[in-house]
């Protein structure tokens, strides 16, 4: 890729480990990354880190996931429905 997307989101799958998707986002940072998404489908989840090491969690007892550094506020129903 010449540019690299502003945010990166990734679905955790069955076969997957967060610890995976983790080090996946270590290096979207460190290429120029702004923010990352990680969703969890089995437990209706989704983090968002607008950095490496932080991270805010949202769920169904959310109305909306709310990303700061991509300027986006979604209803938790248009991922989890």
């Amino acid at each position: 890729m010449q540019q690299m997307p502003l945010l990166a989101i990734e679905v955790l799958s069955p076969e997957q480990g967060i610890e995976e998707i983790l080090a996946k986002f270590d290096a979207y940072f460190a290429l120029g990354v702004k923010s990352c998404w990680l969703v969890e489908p089995a437990v209706d989840v989704l983090h968002v880190y607008p950095q490496p090491d932080q991270h805010s969690t949202f769920d169904m007892n959310d109305i909306d996931i709310v990303d700061e550094i991509m300027d986006i506020r979604l209803p938790i129903q248009k991922i989890f429905w």
